[in-house]
């Protein structure tokens, strides 16, 4: 699951006293100075994830485990997360030097002038689904008006806002929300109509739980062309360019993770599973067989895993302005930059 929070009234509070008591706000100099190697020789990078070893973020796990950070003269500490820790604060406040985070969390944090940059775009489609029961009637979108949605929020709601708002239906008024908690015990028990999941996750749990594809109806947000960006690596931008060399390294160390693990779910999902023992096995399998497809789509292919689309990134951001999760509508080209994964792969 990633269910990740973005605490910004709080956070910035945070930012400011500790900037004020300790100078450890972003921008400091020693997230800028550029990575030492240590006693080993290698390079010491950590990387915070917005949730807990899985699936979703076998790319790194595989790199990992196949030693290919160590080829790169990188010793990578992945860290784990919760919905308490924020992967962007953890980069900002220089505690960390790389973060796994979805695209639309890296472009609000910008908004509240934190100078964080998308170098990788990991998940070229969206993994949102809404899934309903049969006997919901949910048979297309439209007929989600007057319906129980369940959202995660904190930052996950705005495709189904793009989605309901290509419908015309009003989301203050014409649907009733629920607040989804980290299970789909809500959804089991009929307390909403239409459940948020991901395709990789909590849609399998439902399967897992005895309900069959035949018994649901699922909107795909890709289907709607209303999907977002989601998973990418990110970095602070004075860092990446003191440490140019080093993120390069990582990343391409990270793209052949992603395509050894696309390639085979099954290996990527024993790995996952032997680094955080979650729900299963099969099911951690599962996740990354699924993960692939958003990863690495027929039309994308293994030579561009990574890559950031223009199009897809102006439209997550055009998307986002009009279903407020943006303030102002700004050029895709401010939050990204692509001069470290190009060079990664013409390597």
């Amino acid at each position: 699951m990633k269910h990740k929070k973005r605490w910004l009234s709080a956070a910035l509070l945070g930012a400011v006293m500790c900037s004020l008591l300790t100078g450890c706000g972003g921008g400091n100099d020693e997230t800028a100075q550029a990575e030492t190697a240590g006693e080993d020789g290698l390079t010491h990078l950590s990387l915070q994830l917005s949730w807990l070893p899985q699936g979703e973020f076998m790319g790194y796990y595989v790199a990992q485990s196949k030693g290919y950070y160590e080829d790169e003269g990188l010793e990578v500490e992945i860290l784990p997360g919760s919905s308490d820790v924020s992967p962007a604060e953890q980069v900002e406040n220089g505690v960390v030097q790389l973060g796994n985070g979805f695209y639309t969390d890296i472009l609000s944090y910008r908004e509240a002038d934190y100078d964080l940059i998308n170098v990788a775009q990991w998940y070229q489609d969206s993994p949102l689904y809404l899934v309903s029961k049969k006997s919901a009637g949910i048979n297309s979108p439209a007929d989600l008006k007057g319906k129980r949605i369940g959202s995660w929020f904190g930052g996950q709601q705005y495709e189904i806002y793009a989605l309901l708002g290509k419908y015309g239906i009003d989301r203050d008024n014409d649907v009733e929300w629920v607040q989804q908690d980290f299970t789909m015990d809500a959804f089991y028990n009929d307390q909403l109509d239409a459940a948020s999941a991901m395709s990789y996750n909590e849609y399998h749990l439902v399967l897992d739980n005895g309900y069959s594809a035949d018994d649901l109806n699922v909107i795909n947000m890709n289907d709607e062309g209303v999907n977002m960006y989601e998973d990418c690596l990110f970095v602070d931008r004075e860092w990446a360019e003191a440490n140019s060399d080093t993120l390069t390294a990582f990343i391409r160390a990270t793209v052949k993770g992603w395509r050894d693990a696309c390639a085979d779910p099954e290996e990527a999902g024993q790995i996952c599973w032997d680094a955080g023992q979650s729900v299963s096995l099969q099911h951690q399998i599962d996740m990354c067989t699924e993960a692939a497809k958003a990863v690495c789509p027929e039309d994308i292919g293994p030579d561009k895993i990574g890559w950031i689309d223009p199009e897809e990134a102006q439209k997550t951001i055009d998307l986002g302005c009009e279903y407020t999760l943006l303030n102002e509508k700004v050029d895709y080209t401010e939050s990204v930059d692509t001069s470290y994964w190009e060079a990664a792969v013409a390597e």
